[in-house]
């Protein structure tokens, strides 16, 4: 058997899960307002950032349930990300929430800002929570898979994103779910 690589595919699907998870930050500056641009401008412009990667990923989930694109992975550990609730709220939530955005030239640094710890994030595997996934009942699991076709390979480690309405995922059990790219999943299962 041939040495497998191990590669995440796209990348942009876990940029667009992570962006989801800072993303009601933009909610509550549409809430906040800024005196730099006008309602009518700034309060759809925020409400746009902050609904666009929830629809983004649930188009990417239509079109593979669609083709049946399912993955079946057999889970070593898995974490739910909640336990660091906290921290993602003191650390960037709230900073970024009462950021001072009162001329333009504050709101592009604090895009800035924003575009640089939404990297951060996606370059970590921190995914957190997309609000409205959790609204119906969908948490994100942080997921260790044992990658190995060969001997060389079995001490190697993947990770995957699993969007899942269980709440918990056991260890040493397969695990299937529709693939989104950049191993991201949604379980198909929709409970414990």
């Amino acid at each position: 058997m041939g040495t497998e690589k191990v590669t995440e595919g796209l990348g942009l699907v876990r940029f667009i899960l992570v962006w989801s998870s800072v993303s009601p930050v933009f909610l509550l500056w549409a809430v906040r307002g800024v005196d730099a641009v006008r309602d009518q401008v700034w309060i759809p412009f925020c409400v746009g950032l902050f609904l666009l990667p929830t629809l983004i990923i649930y188009a990417f989930f239509g079109i593979s349930k669609r083709n049946k694109n399912t993955k079946t992975i057999t889970v070593i550990d898995a974490k739910d990300q909640r336990e660091h609730l906290l921290t993602y709220l003191f650390a960037m939530l709230l900073p970024l929430f009462d950021a001072n955005l009162d001329a333009m030239r504050d709101i592009v640094s604090i895009f800035i800002a924003f575009a640089f710890i939404t990297f951060l994030f996606w370059h970590m595997r921190l995914h957190y929570m997309n609000l409205i996934f959790a609204i119906l009942g969908y948490r994100i699991f942080t997921v260790e898979v044992r990658f190995g076709g060969s001997p060389e390979d079995q001490d190697r480690i993947a990770t995957y994103a699993v969007i899942s309405k269980r709440h918990y995922i056991p260890a040493q059990k397969p695990l299937t779910g529709y693939r989104l790219g950049g191993n991201v999943l949604v379980d198909e299962k929709d409970d414990d």
